[in-house]
């Protein structure tokens, strides 16, 4: 009966939002041109370009406002407002492409991103740029939104082979814990890893920053930072790197190998949107993990 409520909530909200979405994009002057999943994947296998991607975390700050793990702060947004209206050649900036296309959405992902674009439509009208193309933040997303997922795999494999045979560097929060316990990386020649603050890392971000260009030659970066990967892989496009805002592949891919029907919790590591996760504090006992870690630029429990 919960269920049921709850799909007739939302098949109402979505027609509610769809007249609004309709009038709010009429309203923003210009077509938003954001490329799909399959093109955005392509150009990052075939040009090896770097990838800053905006989610709801990182448009609430630009409408200054924080979450959980990363509050308000304005040098942060307005590095993100920056990025957002600059092209530089070996990098793209990522918009869901739910803001175009829902085709193939389950109905809580369309809902939300109508209801989104609606709710913060002065972002879009005032922060884009109208004749720049963007590409698709949701790649790394590959799993948990779609209503058929027979196409998952086929983005998964493209996904894969970004770093197939690369050396990786991986920044990410000391508790995101990337391709730990599952085989997501099984495919690099080599991987190390710089953990960093799980909130609030953009406060230690000139700290981030160094020690990345210190670690990084001639190796993909990624970054799984919350809204800090999205300033970090821009900064470091423009010193020559490769690297790529990677957000919650990983635990996308944990939810894809469960095939779990809701955010669950996987244990050991930091799922910020599974209700009542607590079991990213538990120590994972893996030496290969352990072997991987070459600097820590400081520990902040949650």
């Amino acid at each position: 009966m919960k269920s049921f409520l709850y799909y007739l909530e939302h098949r109402f909200r979505l027609v509610k939002y769809q007249l609004r979405f309709r009038k709010k994009q009429k309203a923003l002057g210009f077509i938003l041109d954001i490329k799909s999943t399959d093109e955005t994947l392509d150009k990052i296998l075939r040009d090896h370009c770097s990838v800053s991607r905006y989610g709801d975390g990182e448009l609430n700050l630009i409408r200054e406002k924080g979450n959980g793990f990363c509050r308000y702060n304005s040098s942060l947004a307005e590095r993100l407002q920056e990025i957002l209206i600059t092209e530089i050649p070996n990098h793209i900036t990522c918009l869901p492409y739910a803001l175009v296309s829902r085709e193939n959405l389950n109905l809580r992902t369309k809902v939300f991103w109508l209801g989104y674009f609606i709710k913060a439509h002065d972002v879009f009208a005032r922060n884009l740029k109208p004749e720049k193309v963007y590409y698709d933040a949701s790649f790394t997303r590959f799993y948990f939104a779609y209503k058929d997922k027979s196409v998952c795999k086929g983005y998964l494999e493209k996904i894969k082979q970004i770093w197939s045979n690369q050396d990786v560097l991986l920044v990410e929060g000391e508790y995101s814990r990337l391709g730990v316990n599952n085989d997501l990386f099984e495919g690099v020649r080599s991987l190390q890893r710089i953990l960093c603050p799980a909130k609030d890392a953009y406060e230690k971000y000139d700290d981030i920053l160094n020690m990345t260009v210190k670690h990084g030659d001639k190796k993909l970066i990624l970054v799984a930072l919350g809204q800090t990967a999205t300033v970090l892989s821009y900064d470091l496009a423009k010193l020559g790197y490769w690297a790529i805002d990677i957000g919650h592949v990983d635990v996308e891919y944990e939810w894809f190998l469960r095939g779990a029907k809701d955010k669950i919790h996987i244990n050991g590591k930091y799922v910020n949107e599974a209700k009542n996760n607590t079991f990213y504090r538990e120590r994972i006992c893996n030496d290969g993990y352990e072997a991987t870690i070459i600097e820590r630029v400081s520990e902040s429990p949650l």
